[in-house]
């Protein structure tokens, strides 16, 4: 049996790296391994959304990582390399926000003078705890109006603003031109502004 009929994903490798039809094969490479990422996240506790967000990250990284990718190593194995990365920068990101204080009840609020959680007394701060909820509540918007983006302006828009990278990098990571990575971050600001604007103002 040849290594391609093996291992698929080596041929859809070769022709990336060869700059053949890179998004189609890219989005192949994603179908052939998409589930077998997730269900690597969903096996550690991770909801199916939490899970898709983080597989989303993986593909991200493998995209910006193949040109540099040994075709001698198996790409399976690289490719989970990555998903355990992904996923120690998650449990070390939660444990940071853990970290940084506990998260207040919104029935009993506040925390006693050791800084446990209070039960029985009052919050010292109800509008702060109430402001902790609205933010959260709008971070989930955020993130359910970007999951809800088209797969390139969600791919533009994280590489951009999630990663900080430049015009030229993302299209060169993504194999378009500057003007169209321009146009999709326009699209996906109008779009966001749009979703998560208060319908009463």
């Amino acid at each position: 049996m040849s290594s391609v009929e093996e291992d698929p994903s080596r041929r859809l490798v070769e022709l990336i790296k060869a700059g053949s039809d890179v998004e189609g094969n890219f989005e192949r490479l994603f179908k052939l391994h998409g589930r077998r990422v997730r269900n690597f996240f969903n096996q550690r506790g991770f909801s199916t959304e939490e899970a898709s967000d983080l597989t989303q990250d993986v593909f991200i990284r493998v995209f910006k990582g193949i040109a540099s990718f040994r075709l001698d190593s198996g790409f399976k194995t690289w490719m989970f390399e990555i998903a355990d990365h992904v996923y120690q920068n998650e449990l070390r990101r939660r444990g940071a926000v853990k970290r940084k204080g506990w998260e207040i009840s919104i029935e009993t609020g506040g925390q006693d003078e050791e800084g446990e959680p209070s039960l029985f007394e009052p919050p010292p701060s109800k509008p702060r705890a109430l402001e902790d909820v609205l933010e959260r509540e709008r971070s989930e918007a955020l993130s359910q109006a970007i999951q809800e983006l088209p797969d390139q302006m969600r791919t533009c828009f994280l590489l951009r603003y999630g990663q900080d990278r430049k015009y030229k990098e993302i299209a060169v990571i993504m194999g378009i031109s500057i003007d169209t990575v321009k146009a999709h971050l326009f699209q996906a600001r109008k779009r966001l502004k749009l979703e998560l604007s208060d319908p009463d103002d």
